[in-house]
Parts: C-alpha cells; sequence; structure tokens
C-alpha cells in the first residue's frame, strides 16, 4: 500500500482511502457484535443462576413447611 496522493489532491492530508475505511468499520462492526454476543450470553448465565436459586429456595421452603404442618398435626 502506498501512500501516494492521487491526482488532484494536494497533499496527504485531503486523501480518504475508502477501503482502509470500510475495513475498519468492518473490524469496530465484528468487535461490537462479539461484545453484545458475549453480553447476551453472561446476561442468561446470570438469569439461569437466579432461576436456579429461586426454584432451591422454594424446594427448600416447602420442605420446612410440610415439617412444621406434620409437627403441628402430632399435637
Amino acid at each position: 500500500m502506498t501512500n501516494s496522493v492521487p491526482s488532484g489532491q494536494k497533499d496527504v492530508d485531503d486523501w480518504f482511502d475508502l477501503d482502509r475505511y470500510k475495513e475498519a468499520a468492518g473490524v469496530a462492526y465484528e468487535f461490537s457484535k462479539k461484545k453484545m454476543e458475549d453480553q447476551g450470553e453472561q446476561e442468561r448465565k446470570t438469569i439461569a443462576k437466579g432461576a436456579e436459586e429461586q426454584r432451591f429456595t422454594e424446594r427448600s421452603q416447602e420442605a420446612r413447611d410440610n415439617r412444621q404442618a406434620r409437627q403441628a398435626y402430632k399435637f
């Protein structure tokens, strides 16, 4: 890749390389896409963990309530 100035341009600062811009935009897009996918995966894991903890808590409370009900019924 040369740093030559196309005809009609005064110096390198006037030159805008569309191909390099497209390449940079593509890299930025892929990075953003990957970052969003990673965030989505992390959020799904967090939700699944919270749901699992909630089910465990509910089972524990139900077992406690059943135990208390059986004990109260004996008397």
